[in-house]
């Protein structure tokens, strides 16, 4: 490879058609070195194997693999290299605006009529080579920012604590409900699609709506609450002695506000959408403000695979031993009792043949709850509001029970 050819950013064009392929490469080899490949099979062995592609041009209609499956490849990867890159999708005649809508919901970043016209398919790629090494220098300039977060306590664009102060306080809160037997909420606000408003809208935008959603969140919070921004596109709330139902009640009146919050840019209108995941742990000795954060991402990245616009949830209960089928305090906390498999099995024969179950009712109701959540995702959550109620009515039932000197069920 020579010093010229090395120095240009390299793209992969895929095409069933060599004459298309060739025109391609006619057009753009005096401003990017070429590689070629014959159907998406092909491309995707090449694009696992050569780290120096920055952008992919796709035919939709191949042989072995088409450009839409490729186009999956690429946007489910599991490197941030492949699933990152710009990919243009090359359409014929044939090709009607269905396709182009399928493509465009699938991640296509840009469309190219065939035959080429040499000024639009030049400008078409240079535009999405300028986009990536914007998401580059995005990322370059939060990390560098982060860098420097990291020795002060707030963070400088929002005003709100910073990801490490927000750390902090999340460990002495834990450690303080640990030694008190108090209750504790976390929840974790993500904007849906934050890079792509970026990258369509600006800096300016970008950073107003990140202004506005962190007054949204610190309005009506108490001198004990913390809210900090942790990341690029998330936010976070902490809440000392807060139980699920209450934090449920502020996650979803968060999310109407932000439903409510609009920018006016350039005589249009900005909106976004958030996830939100709430986390309201049983506190344990070995509990660590690490695995509350790391639930509270793992709920986030479930509600993204779901579509964003959403709050992720659930019981964060500790399953009681064999058989157990009351309350029973141990040396740190309650746990909430739950039916083992066998006293569920034991109850579906029963039931099965008109008998009543031998096992508390609200023991074999949260030993299912998990097949339940289970089930309703893959209902895109459209029975949530259901399960909520029923998971509300267990608390209700499991804190009635317990004596007041005695209640750890958040």
């Amino acid at each position: 490879m020579t010093e010229l050819s090395a120095s240009k950013s390299v793209i992969l064009v895929v095409d069933d058609s060599r004459l298309m392929r060739v025109a391609a490469r006619k057009i753009l080899t005096t401003g990017f070195e070429i590689v070629e490949a014959a159907d998406g099979e092909i491309a995707w062995n090449t694009l696992q194997n050569d780290n120096r592609i920055v952008l992919v041009m796709s035919d939709l209609s191949m042989p072995n693999l088409g450009g839409l499956e490729l186009l999956e490849k690429i946007r489910t990867a599991d490197e941030p290299r492949l699933s990152e890159l710009p990919v243009i999708i090359i359409t014929g005649a044939e090709d009607d605006d269905g396709s182009k809508k399928t493509a465009l919901a699938a991640g296509a970043s840009d469309f190219i009529t065939k035959p080429f016209d040499s000024v639009q398919l030049l400008a078409r790629t240079q535009s999405q080579l300028n986009q990536q090494r914007t998401r580059e220098d995005l990322k370059k300039t939060e990390l560098a920012k982060q860098t420097l977060e990291e020795h002060n306590r707030f963070d400088s664009l929002t005003g709100l604590s910073n990801a490490q102060a927000f750390s902090d306080r999340l460990g002495e809160d834990v450690s303080y409900a640990k030694r008190h037997r108090t209750e504790l909420a976390l929840i974790q606000i993500r904007i849906d699609k934050y890079k792509v408003l970026f990258l369509r809208k600006g800096k300016q935008v970008a950073e107003e709506i990140l202004n506005k959603l962190a007054e949204q969140l610190s309005r009506s919070r108490r001198q004990e609450d913390t809210v900090a921004r942790l990341s690029l596109d998330t936010f976070a709330i902490l809440l000392p002695s807060a139980n699920s139902i209450g934090a449920r009640k502020i996650a979803e009146t968060l999310k109407a506000g932000v439903e409510q919050l609009t920018l006016t840019t350039n005589d249009e209108q900005v909106k976004i959408t958030v996830s939100i995941a709430v986390t309201t742990p049983v506190i344990q000795q070995d509990t660590t403000a690490a695995q509350l954060l790391n639930d509270g991402y793992s709920k986030l990245d479930r509600a993204l695979e779901a579509g964003g616009d959403r709050i992720e949830y659930q019981l964060s209960a500790q399953p009681a031993a064999e058989n157990e089928t009351d309350v029973a305090k141990s040396n740190d906390t309650i746990k909430v009792a739950v039916a083992s498999p066998a006293a569920v099995h034991q109850a579906l024969v029963s039931l099965s043949a008109g008998k009543p179950a031998d096992a508390d009712i609200n023991d074999l109701a949260r030993a299912v709850l998990p097949l339940l959540r289970s089930w309703n995702s893959t209902r895109n959550g459209r029975h949530s509001g259901l399960i909520n109620q029923l998971e509300n009515a267990l608390q209700v039932e499991t804190i009635a029970a317990t004596p007041p000197e005695t209640r750890e069920v958040p």
